[in-house]
């Protein structure tokens, strides 16, 4: 079934970005533009009040891919009204650049972007520029919480047919299955090896239900940030074209973003990261 995907815009070159993204990774789906117009920072002579301008590069850009899109302009907060037309409609996802022209030097953090994340009901897809664009290599880190095997779910339903690596990074200097406490001894990283290759057992489990393309790994940092450092390093030796994950996970159950492994990655990845929740 074709996916509906919404693209919010704002007439930045991400915004171009996050457009061609959506075109190559869903060339049979349902794509709108959506383009907010906040009425805080406008005037009636402000180019934002003329949307024939926002969307002409758009529209002419999916011409060339020969696939039509629908336009839609709404009245309001642009992080609100994203979400709220997100709820109104049978929006599947949405793709967005991470930043617009209005915060060009801010990624995620406190941004149009987060906000969106934080609250949008379907997988959101940030979109930086100079990013990796391709549907070749997907990864999916997970950690067993509910939100990586919701991601898991999403990679395998969406994109059957792409090679995808799922792994598990594991932290050698601090256990999450021991609430936090320090590993002191070889037994008790066993134990973690261990878990994480029942973790892995059952994401292969999952990809056959799926008929996914699938591997799985493990990956290990000794260094601080080490779940999101060793995702990084993943990405960039094994030309990933896509991450895939859950917004949190199992140490930061009631953290949606801010400050989480997700943020990291999707401040960092030099590919498109799409965030489950």
């Amino acid at each position: 079934m074709p996916r509906n995907v919404l693209v919010p815009t704002d007439g930045s070159p991400l915004s171009i970005d996050a457009l061609e993204h959506a075109l190559d990774t869903f060339p049979d789906g349902n794509l709108t533009l959506l383009h907010v117009i906040d009425p805080r920072y406008t005037t009636p002579d402000d180019d934002e009040l003329r949307p024939e301008r926002i969307f002409t590069d758009l529209l002419d850009l999916a011409e060339a891919h020969n696939i039509e899109v629908d336009t839609e302009i709404r009245v309001g907060h642009p992080a609100r009204e994203i979400v709220t037309f997100s709820e109104e409609t049978d929006v599947d996802e949405i793709m967005m650049g991470s930043h617009g022209r209005e915060r060009a030097s801010r990624i995620l953090f406190g941004s149009i972007a987060e906000r969106v994340l934080r609250r949008a009901p379907v997988p959101v897809t940030v979109v930086r520029s100079h990013q990796r664009m391709g549907t070749k290599h997907h990864l999916v880190p997970i950690d067993g919480s509910e939100q990586s095997t919701k991601a898991l779910e999403y990679a395998f339903s969406v994109f059957p047919d792409i090679e995808t690596t799922v792994l598990h990074a594991i932290d050698p200097m601090e256990t999450h299955y021991g609430e936090g406490q320090l590993v002191h001894s070889e037994v008790e990283y066993e134990q973690i090896q261990e878990e994480a290759e029942e973790l892995l057992a059952d994401a292969e489990d999952l990809a056959q239900e799926y008929d996914a393309n699938v591997t799985t790994t493990t990956a290990v940092e000794w260094r601080p940030n080490l779940p999101a450092d060793a995702i990084l390093n993943y990405i960039d030796d094994n030309n990933v074209d896509h991450v895939i994950m859950g917004s949190h996970g199992r140490s930061g159950a009631s953290r949606l973003l801010l400050g989480s492994v997700a943020e990291t990655v999707g401040r960092r990845s030099p590919a498109p990261v799409t965030i489950v929740r």
